[in-house]
């Protein structure tokens, strides 16, 4: 844990390559000390239709789901270091956001 659920506007694509993104997501969630980098799980989704701010604005949010235990401080420190790396990859017209999920341990189950 975390799980870094990317879901991104597909005209994006013609902007930043998919797995860079993933991989600086990942890099963000790893860079900020929380997580066993072996727990980081990174994955992006491309979303067709859409409507932001009730235009077409290419977007780009993360939910950061991850176990109950971080401080406030910890998980803003997490979530602006993985919206610092995609800022660095888009044009300033991409809407970005990321926001940190907390799962309750009981409520979840791994194989």
């Amino acid at each position: 844990m975390p799980h870094m659920v990317i879901s991104y506007a597909k005209s994006v694509e013609k902007q930043v390559d998919i797995q860079t993104l993933v991989q600086e997501v990942w890099n963000g969630a790893e860079e900020s000390g929380l997580f066993n980098p072996d727990a980081i799980k990174a994955r992006a989704f491309p979303v067709e239709h859409y409507v932001t701010a009730n235009t077409d604005q290419l977007f780009i949010h993360v939910d950061a789901k991850l176990f109950v235990g971080r401080t406030d401080e910890q998980k803003q420190d997490m979530i602006q270091r993985v919206f610092d790396k995609m800022d660095a990859l888009v044009s300033e017209d991409v809407a970005l956001s990321v926001e940190a999920i907390d799962i309750d341990k009981p409520n979840y189950v791994k194989r």
